[in-house]
């Protein structure tokens, strides 16, 4: 059960803020009613049961209802045409280019309680924060070195929020009295002191986390493309985590694929207005195929299909996923992240434990790259090298 506030008849997620309506003016007349529609159906929301309840599309303008339970509602008026409207280029001029590159998670001391953390027997644990900082840092390296600007958010191990797990535990306390509000047993004692602490813990690491990061993308650094990079996990065979998992694969995300549930909150419906109406669908499709291009190339992984309704395929390239997260509808600008890698394979873990050495070495037979240098050099690639040139490798080291 999520956890959201509501005053007013508002209805809003975990520490979200109250929608602008006001701001969307600046898209009056700014986008056909095909395209809207279009954009809605393919990339946003695939199912008209979901958006319909919240967006009535009519011949001249869209209704988006302001707030959950009543009949105040939003208008947005259509231009006569496309022609009219204004959309964000794909064409790519990398010596104008600023990036963000956002390592995943924290790391560090914080890996246990994020639960990105992970060791087998006496070997030294696995931190994914670790290793996404370790290519974040890389990555920046070889995209200067072509004149890209990028900047980090976050360069050490350690949050960019100011605030501390402890400051959210009154929201955490009311979380778990709205959970088990019609419980007749709701839990007690160490059980309750567990699931009070768990939840003021997710709201520091990751949800205070990366509204910090939003801010500094969307203030300071107001970026081209912001790139999350991340590695996967799959389910673990056992309940100890003892016995890792054959799967290895990667994928890429843009935004997208809203459900009914999350559309129901005033300030992801905003959220998702704004990207829709910022044509930012554009932009990263055209990066995000880049970016699964040059993964497939660099890691010789499969890609990886949802078969769930949290996800939309979006286009005809492997790999390219829509999905609604909060750090991917939350940063305003063309974003992409990327799931390369199952840290807890056979084979990824092999390679971490080799950590980021330099040249290649035996691998399972193969000459390779580091895995931090290999996912880096992919990153560099997908962003630099366009579409008419993909079938190109750039002048790196490669896998052979």
């Amino acid at each position: 059960m999520p956890l959201f506030k509501s005053f007013a008849g508002e209805r809003i997620s975990s520490l979200g803020v109250s929608p602008d309506w006001d701001e969307l003016d600046r898209f009056q007349g700014q986008i056909s009613r095909e395209h809207f529609d279009l954009q809605l159906r393919t990339v946003y929301c695939p199912r008209e049961s979901w958006w319909s309840p919240w967006i009535e599309i009519e011949q001249k303008q869209a209704r988006i209802r302001k707030r959950a339970k009543s009949q105040d509602w939003y208008v947005l008026r259509f231009s006569d045409s496309d022609s009219n409207q204004t959309r964000e280029s794909v064409s790519r001029s990398h010596k104008k280019l600023r990036v963000v590159l956002d390592p995943g998670h924290l790391g560090g001391n914080y890996s246990e309680m994020e639960g990105r953390h992970f060791a087998i027997g006496s070997d030294d644990p696995v931190k994914e924060g670790d290793l996404s900082l370790l290519v974040a840092k890389r990555a920046q390296g070889l995209l200067e070195e072509k004149g890209v600007e990028v900047l980090l958010t976050r360069s050490a191990k350690k949050p960019v929020t100011e605030k501390l797990a402890d400051d959210f535990n009154p929201e955490a306390e009311q979380w778990f009295k709205d959970r088990f509000a019609l419980d007749q047993h709701p839990p007690e004692g160490k059980e309750k002191e567990k699931l009070i602490r768990k939840r003021r813990e997710m709201l520091f690491y990751r949800v205070s986390e990366i509204y910090a990061r939003a801010d500094l993308i969307n203030q300071d650094f107001r970026p081209d493309l912001t790139v999350c990079i991340h590695l996967n996990a799959a389910p673990w065979k056992d309940a100890n985590q003892s016995e890792l998992v054959d799967r290895n694969d990667y994928h890429v995300l843009v935004n997208g694929c809203y459900m009914g549930g999350e559309l129901s909150y005033d300030n992801q419906r905003f959220e998702m207005l704004i990207r829709l109406l910022n044509g930012w669908n554009e932009r990263e499709r055209d990066y995000a195929e880049s970016l699964s291009y040059s993964l497939a190339r660099g890691t010789g992984l499969p890609a990886f299909s949802y078969k769930g309704p949290n996800a939309l395929k979006i286009g005809s390239v492997p790999g390219v996923w829509a999905r609604n997260l909060l750090a991917n509808r939350l940063y305003r600008s063309p974003v992409v992240f990327l799931e390369p890698y199952i840290a807890n394979s056979n084979q990824a873990y092999r390679r971490i434990r080799l950590g980021n050495y330099e040249g290649q070495r035996e691998v399972d037979g193969e000459m390779r790259l580091s895995l931090v240098e290999e996912y880096a050099q992919a990153i560099c690639e997908g962003i630099l090298v366009d579409g008419a040139e993909r079938d190109k490798y750039l002048t790196f080291p490669r896998n052979p």
